[in-house]
């Protein structure tokens, strides 16, 4: 037996007072006096120690009929053994949010503590785990763990939970539902199912994924929602950054004021820099402004946003320039630099600095001592007595760009390549042109052209060319673009670790308009970053995710903090914190900025209802965190007594013993009228 509203049992300590009125015996108040009796000697009144109850019945039936008046408020109803058991145990998996918007007041601080009541707070029969969550779900406690050593499950969740801390990701909570639900193993299959959410769920959550997923039905889910104490706050992230220059007048930044906020004034200024070089002004409440960067006379990296509560998202990293040398010899006269009919004269001004290439172009008619890291052949074929050593810097992974001048050369692409059936001569001298009829844009040494902007061929004129033919060449040589007469433009060949690319016509004038085409810049460049010396900017690193990293090389990482580690060739590392990450290979050294995910600076709380809008069960009252009775026990509890209604079985005893009593007091007072 169980009781919907169980203080009403109180109520039935009221059947003290018929007992109390059954024992009390006043006397008549009225008197009438009688001649008759004046003769009879007045009876003395019994005293109240010795006065005894006398009409047993009558006053069970009235102590009856309080108790069962008690009874029927206090609503009771009957539970199966099934159903006790299975509101009575509970698995329970506790989801902590540890994502950078965490970091705010003491949100962190008061989630550990709601964890720590939800776990405490539960029976020895129950099943507890714990995880938490930013970017991905992360287990800390399993239900397999918590079946093994449920004696343990307090001391060693307390201990696990003190060793967490906030870290900078973003807030991935449909990732993180998503890996919860198959958290609930075997074990719990015949228990209540519920997840308890501990976060600030702020607007910046991402929530998308949860329409791929149809979420069990039998799964509740209770949020448990932290709010700090003012919702007003900056946020800063990076907007855009010019790719040819390192000037600060070309960095731009988004910034932005949350809905409703009180504040205005804000500043941005490069960390400890000088106070002329920031920026105050006003941002409305709701707005986003994008604004220049300030003067960066210190050559700062990190810019800094004041002005608010908040700082978790009031910083913004930015690489310092570093623009990483390359080195091209060019294998001819160093004279011919500024000859405007010479190869080298074209090159020389193609080759340009970057924000992130410096070219460091040689020129003679022998291999500089130093390994060069392009090697460019042109106008002249080198003596027989360098191609041994051509195809040693090639197999080394040198890359070698060769172009065939005369029959001459022949010699050398047999030597490069191996291939005993190659031949160069002169085109026929009665074609007034040559266009490109076939080229291979989705090949990593033509991938600037796979942009359509750059992919008509249409206005490239060739004014001589030589025919290169190949037997037997297998898969050694690969052509990447043809002549309209069917004739190879463009092979190349993997020789080693190497490269080797062989054109069959110059790019000076007196060859072909390439290098007066806008073709001639992406190639060279092109070229380069196949060579492993890519132009592009260093791509905006957000935390989360991994560097760019070459497979081939082993690397050494720097974190902000000073932490290092030594990666192997082919692995991965991901970013886990903000800052400045130092990248480092055998050939190269790289400052890589990696800054919060925009989203986390979108602070302003959601509904809980929100969740439910995805096909969530949401408990009742989600935002509340109280101890005690669960809403859907009580709720199960009022399901079953609604569905029994014995409180109707009791009011109608009681009526019937009402009636009962009414009769028998009645009939009692007749009896006593006769007997007088």
């Amino acid at each position: 037996m169980s009781w919907l509203f169980p203080i009403y049992l109180a109520g039935a300590a009221a059947i003290i007072a018929p007992i109390l009125l059954h024992l009390r015996r006043r006397p008549p108040q009225d008197r009438v006096e009688f001649s008759t009796l004046m003769f009879l000697d007045a009876s003395t009144p019994v005293p109240v120690s010795k006065r005894r109850l006398e009409n047993w019945l009558l006053l069970l039936l009235r102590c009856l009929a309080l108790i069962l008046l008690a009874l029927m408020f206090a609503r009771p109803f009957l539970q199966s053994e099934s159903a006790t058991s299975s509101s009575a145990d509970q698995a329970t998996l506790i989801l902590l949010d540890r994502s950078a918007s965490m970091r705010r007041d003491d949100l962190w601080k008061r989630g550990l503590a709601e964890a720590e009541r939800l776990f405490k707070a539960a029976k020895i029969t129950d099943r507890i785990a714990l995880a938490v969550f930013d970017r991905e779900l992360t287990q800390v406690w399993s239900f397999e763990e918590d079946r093994n050593t449920p004696a343990n499950r307090s001391a060693a969740l307390q201990s696990r939970l003190a060793a967490l801390a906030p870290t900078w990701s973003g807030t991935q909570l449909d990732r993180a539902l998503i890996a919860a639900v198959p958290s609930f193993d075997a074990s719990t299959a015949k228990l209540t199912k519920r997840i308890h959410l501990i976060t600030d769920l702020q607007e910046g959550t991402h929530l998308d994924a949860l329409r791929t997923i149809a979420w069990p039905a039998e799964l509740t889910l209770h949020v448990h929602r932290l709010d700090p104490v003012t919702n007003d706050n900056f946020a800063v992230a990076l907007a855009a950054r010019d790719e040819e220059g390192n000037a600060d007048a070309l960095i731009r930044v988004r910034l932005s004021n949350t809905r409703d906020s009180a504040l205005r004034d804000f500043t941005l200024a490069w960390e400890k820099g000088p106070q002329t070089d920031s920026i105050t002004a006003q941002i409305p409440a709701g707005a986003s402004r994008i604004l220049t960067a300030p003067p960066n006379s210190t050559s700062a990296t990190t810019l800094t946003l004041t002005g608010d509560r908040y700082d978790f998202d009031n910083r913004l990293f930015i690489a310092p320039p570093q623009p990483r040398a390359v080195r091209i010899h060019f294998l001819g006269d160093e004279a011919t630099r500024d000859e405007a009919a010479a190869p080298l004269y074209y090159l020389a001004r193609a080759l340009q600095p970057t924000a992130t290439l410096a070219p460091v172009l040689t020129a003679g008619k022998a291999m500089p001592a130093q390994k060069p890291d392009v090697l460019v052949i042109s106008g002249a074929t080198p003596s027989a007595g360098t191609h041994a050593a051509l195809r040693d810097f090639v197999s080394a992974g040198g890359f070698l760009v060769e172009v065939a001048s005369s029959s001459a050369d022949a010699v050398l692409l047999q030597t490069l390549t191996g291939i005993p059936g190659i031949t160069v001569k002169d085109g026929d001298a009665n074609d007034d042109y040559r266009m490109l009829a076939d080229v291979k844009t989705e090949h990593p040494l033509l991938k600037p052209f796979g942009d359509p902007k750059l992919r008509d061929f249409t206005k490239l004129r060739f004014w001589k060319h030589r025919q290169i033919e190949v037997k037997d060449a297998g898969n050694k040589l690969e052509t990447l673009a043809s002549f309209d007469n069917g004739r190879p433009a463009i092979l190349s060949a993997r020789i080693g670790k190497g490269t080797l690319i062989v054109l069959a016509s110059g790019w000076q004038p007196s060859d072909s308009q390439l290098a007066l085409s806008t073709k001639f810049v992406p190639l060279l460049y092109g070229w380069l970053a196949a060579a492993g010396f890519s132009h592009d900017p260093a791509a905006t690193l957000l935390v989360g995710e991994n560097l760019p990293l070459d497979a081939a090389s082993a690397y050494t990482i720097t974190e902000p903090e000073g932490k290092t580690h030594s990666l192997k060739a082919g692995e991965i590392f991901t970013t886990t914190g903000i800052g400045l990450y130092k990248v480092q290979s055998a050939s190269h050294t790289q400052i890589l900025a990696v800054n919060l995910p925009p989203d986390e600076g979108r602070v302003l709380p959601l509904a809980p209802q929100k969740l439910a809008e995805y096909g969530i069960k949401l408990s009742s009252g989600a935002d509340s965190g109280a101890a005690g009775e669960t809403t859907d026990e009580r709720l199960t509890a009022t399901d079953t007594e609604q569905r029994q209604q014995s409180w109707w079985y009791i009011l109608l005893i009681l009526l019937a013993v009402l009636l009962l009593e009414t009769w028998f007091a009645g009939r009692k007072g007749v009896s006593s009228l006769t007997t007088a």
